[in-house]
């Protein structure tokens, strides 16, 4: 059954406003910093035609995003908006805010193929692939700093793309929300300045054999693909149905990071998955029914080398379930310098493992419980200098490894 007959609208629609004063603003709008910064505010179409109502709904955000200054905020009031297409927005810099998950909600238009004809290429060093996006923020290589802000709404993904089987490794659905910088690493002398925030968000994709990439009408809930020396910020973002839930590649700057916190992904073949990063802080999420809970590659997903720094990174107070032949709880490839703490992770795999370390050097891994992993807690693959004590359940698998010094565990209670 479609997403759509789960849910009632919100509100009355109450016609379509754009363009507005700089200084209006919601009345119920408790911050009133943003009465400096709105620009634009939009409210959904009130017609009762899917099509008439998607056209509007599209053309009055498109709209409202292009006209929006640096750092201003393009305002959705509350209802349900329609989009029949992919909204692409060049060189945005600013806030799209809705007025609370819950209230504000974008989704595919019923009964109708989403079309992402116009939606730009997404062409990595070592793969093409034709963009499909719901809601995407290209950008071209600028000078200067940049941050993209989308929050406080919700978007639900459950109708096919107009693409064919064969077309694009994403082939018939879309990345949720993407920002990111078309010259990727295809150039990497000219890293940008690119900051991406998510705050309180919710996607809700489909799961159904009318979706051709692992039957996820999601390839990606939220994303933002550097190169960039800026920060990828996601907190209180919920996914549901995706092959990625959150996917931050390319921050690979000397000061770029990634934070994921009080984040929730379900059923998601990636809960977490990361490239061409080298810092993450990765806490008080939770991930349950996944294939891989947690995947961070400091190089490319093929093994692609790269000169970044070493790094810093914290992956602390999860909650992780996963489950598959091939399938890992934390998996962390070529990163020095992590600390692995008070995690609860849970299932199993025939090939990997709970925790799962590839040509790592330099970690910590402690007060984790790993009572409910039943192959491989602790999976260690060509990696140096670890300390291991004080978990749960602390069987350490190790291949290929040096300077590993393993302290006491702890009895799981039954």
């Amino acid at each position: 059954m479609k997403t759509l007959g789960k849910l009632l609208f919100l509100v009355t629609c109450m016609g379509v406003i754009s363009g507005c004063a700089k200084d209006e603003m919601l009345p119920d709008q408790p911050d009133v910093m943003l009465k400096k910064t709105v620009k634009e505010m939009v409210q959904p179409c009130t017609s009762t035609n899917v099509a008439e109502k998607a056209e509007t709904d599209w053309q009055n955000i498109t709209r409202a995003l292009q006209n929006a200054g640096p750092g201003e905020v393009v305002q959705l009031c509350e209802g349900t908006y329609y989009l029949h297409k992919s909204i692409v927005c060049w060189d945005f810099d600013g806030t799209l805010r809705g007025s609370g998950t819950g209230k504000t909600i974008i989704r595919t238009a019923p009964g109708m193929l989403f079309d992402v004809d116009g939606c730009p290429p997404v062409n990595w060093s070592f793969e093409d692939n034709m963009g499909s996006f719901f809601i995407s923020f290209p950008h071209n290589y600028f000078e200067g700093e940049r941050t993209v802000t989308v929050a406080d709404l919700s978007i639900i993904i459950d109708e096919p793309t107009n693409r064919e089987t064969d077309q694009t490794q994403n082939r018939n659905s879309v990345h949720g929300i993407m920002v990111y910088n078309i010259d990727l690493d295809n150039d990497r002398d000219k890293p940008v300045n690119l900051n991406i925030v998510y705050r309180n968000l919710s996607l809700l994709g489909e799961y159904g054999d009318e979706y051709n990439y692992y039957n996820y009408s999601l390839f990606s809930g939220v994303s933002g693909y550097g190169y960039s020396n800026g920060v990828f910020e996601a907190k209180n973002v919920f996914v549901e149905n995706a092959s990625g839930c959150i996917k931050p590649h390319g921050f690979f700057g000397p000061d770029a990071q990634v934070i994921i916190k009080n984040c929730r992904f379900n059923h998601c073949f990636f809960g977490v998955y990361a490239f061409f990063d080298h810092s993450w802080t990765i806490m008080n999420n939770s991930i349950s029914d996944s294939e891989k809970g947690i995947v961070l590659i400091k190089k490319g997903p093929y093994g692609e080398p790269w000169d970044g720094p070493e790094g810093v990174s914290y992956i602390k107070d999860n909650w992780i379930q996963f489950e598959g032949t091939d399938a890992m709880g934390i998996g962390i490839q070529y990163a020095s310098n992590v600390q692995v703490k008070n995690n609860v992770v849970e299932g199993s795999s025939v090939k990997y493992g709970g925790i799962v370390s590839l040509r790592a050097n330099n970690w910590i891994i402690k007060y984790n419980n790993l009572c409910g992993v039943s192959t491989k807690p602790i999976y260690l693959l060509f990696s140096t200098n670890f300390e291991i004590r004080n978990n749960y359940n602390q069987d350490v698998t190790s291949v290929g490894c040096s300077n590993i010094v393993i302290g006491d565990g702890l009895e799981c209670e039954h």
